[in-house]
């Protein structure tokens, strides 16, 4: 072999370490970058003539970039494309009122893209990095999730179903402890798809930890109480309002709690106060020791009778506030499952309109660009595809019947189990009844015959 092929050979190993070497240092940038290799913003470039970058940062498969212009600082947003957006979305963005959505100035088409102007706002901090801090208290979370039960409703009631993230990294807090959602997209068109619920953001929140993929239930590691994993739990996939029901239950059963707790908390005496008591009693001038005991005793009977009265009254109580809950829980599933079938036509028919519309736009591009002698074909095709869409909808409509009867059994499902639950509880309050009766005597029979063997003894004396 020659110099010249030794020199060549060499020169093509070193070619193939260094591709190798870039590509290793591109992976990372194509998986942080949601596949994009190059960044739509860059430092210190001018957007659309007016926009001076001073800041970019990855923000959910797009970028959240500050920038500045004639003195102010405002947020740029690129959201990427799954489906073009009609003008109509950019003018739901533009029309987009609330305190708790940071507002859309201006809305720009890009290729495949979004970019959304929007006014800055000095954040205290986002909500996953005040997470990261901890020392997060119970009633805080739980305020700021009910303040964003609002922005699920204002977005799914516009024209073209919209949609926020329920991500920490998502949510900022303002100056005045107020939270603001930055991301919102347009449903069927935007990227990333709505994949976190109520119960994801829960979870992270009271854990502290952030979850990359959606989870559908409590990880069996969670270590939280009772009541509120099962407030968590019940808030996986549900819509805010059925969310919002389970926690004012939750908050009124842990209020109940609190107070029964105060109720039958009894302070303890020293023993420097019995023995000033018992020195009391013992002076007092001409009461029998048997009298003492008795008026003790009589005290101690009705004192537990009074308890007991007041458990009951509890208990009661609580039994009536689980019913009602079950109530208000099979009245919430019962309207989630009718809102689900009354808006089942509305979606249906929003959807064929886009479907419509989109098959417009593309029968109009492609009839300019086909020539005169495919339009027979053309015709052909469409009234293949008008069949097509005909089959296609009579068996939505089966569909839709069987989802319906699913429906109607369930809800006799339902029902026969709550007739079950009430007869298992009458039969158990009943048996807790005598055994508490049961347990009254006993102790009334108890008390007489010490007194009756005190009073013996005192007189045998």
């Amino acid at each position: 072999m020659s110099e010249t092929d030794c020199t060549i050979e060499r020169g093509c190993g070193i070619l193939k370490m260094a591709f190798s070497m870039i590509f290793a240092l591109i992976q990372p940038l194509k998986s942080w970058s949601g596949g994009r290799i190059l960044s739509f913003f860059n430092v210190g470039e001018i957007y659309r003539d007016t926009y001076q970058i001073e800041h970019v940062e990855p923000f959910f498969q797009g970028e959240l970039a500050v920038a500045a212009a004639g003195g102010k600082r405002f947020y740029l947003q690129y959201t990427r494309l799954q489906r073009p957006a009609p003008p109509r979305a950019i003018q739901q963005y533009l029309s987009l009122k609330h305190r708790s959505i940071v507002p859309y100035l201006q809305v720009y088409s890009e290729e495949r893209s979004l970019v959304m102007i929007r006014p800055y706002v000095p954040f205290e901090d986002r909500l996953h990095e005040r997470m990261a801090r901890g020392g997060l208290e119970e009633e805080r979370i739980l305020s700021w999730v009910r303040s964003l039960f609002p922005v699920e409703n204002i977005l799914k009631e516009k024209p073209l179903r919209m949609y926020t993230l329920l991500h920490p990294a998502n949510i900022a807090i303002t100056a005045s402890g107020e939270l603001q959602v930055l991301y919102c997209g347009v449903e069927g068109r935007t990227l990333p798809n709505p994949e976190m619920d109520w119960g994801n953001l829960l979870y992270m929140l009271f854990s502290g930890n952030l979850v990359d993929e959606p989870i559908k239930k409590l990880p069996a590691d969670a270590d939280f109480p009772k009541p509120l994993a099962k407030l968590i739990q019940k808030s996986f996939n549900r819509p805010a309002g059925y969310v919002a029901s389970r926690m004012d239950a939750y908050l009124k059963k842990r209020e109940s709690k609190g107070l029964l707790d105060q109720l039958f908390k009894r302070p303890q005496p020293s023993g420097k106060e019995e023995e000033t008591e018992s020195r009391e009693v013992g002076k007092e001038p001409g009461t029998p020791p048997s009298q003492v005991l008795q008026q003790r005793l009589e005290e101690a009977r009705r004192m537990k009778e009074e308890q007991a009265r007041q458990a009951r009254e509890e208990a009661e109580r609580q039994e009536r506030e689980q019913r009602v809950e079950e109530e208000a829980e099979r009245k919430a599933e019962e309207k989630d499952h009718l809102e689900a079938e009354r808006r089942a036509p509305e979606e249906r028919e929003r959807l064929e309109r886009e479907r419509l519309e989109q098959e417009e736009a593309e029968r109009k591009t492609e009839e300019k660009a086909l020539p005169e002698e495919e339009q027979a074909k053309e015709e052909d095709r469409k009234a293949e595809e008008t069949r097509r869409k005909a089959e296609q909808e009579a068996h939505l409509e089966r569909a839709r019947q069987i989802l319906l009867q699913a429906g109607r059994l369930e809800k006799e499902r339902r029902e026969r189990e709550a007739a079950r639950r009430k007869a298992e509880e009458a039969k158990r309050l009943e048996r807790e009844r005598l055994s508490r009766a049961k347990l009254e005597r006993e102790q009334h029979d108890r008390i007489a015959a010490q007194m009756e063997e005190y009073v013996q003894h005192v007189f045998n004396r």
